[in-house]
């Protein structure tokens, strides 16, 4: 598969975002520049996750090959979404 690990790097970026994210929430960090890069980047990382998990998911049901690494995008991305939920009912 040609275009794993481009979609790994993505989706780990994805989860150490959404990771800097819940840390800054916690600490309460109120730095403009942060509040710029969380207000450009949290919406296209979110859809971002839920594209890919959901890419994962159908081509681990699909393939009948490479199912090790679709599984692995997709709980890379699972993580990422019950991240976000976590953080949304506990911050």
């Amino acid at each position: 598969m040609i275009y794993f690990k481009p979609i790994l790097l993505i989706s780990i970026f994805c989860l150490f975002y959404l990771l800097f994210l819940g840390a800054v929430s916690y600490f309460k960090l109120d730095l403009v520049i942060i509040g710029v890069l969380v207000e450009l980047l949290t919406i296209p990382v979110i859809l971002t996750v839920l594209i890919l998990f959901g890419f994962g998911f159908v081509k681990f049901i699909n393939s009948k090959e490479k199912r090790k690494q679709y599984l692995t995008i997709g709980s890379i991305n699972f993580i990422s979404i019950s991240l976000v939920v976590i953080m949304t009912y506990n911050f």
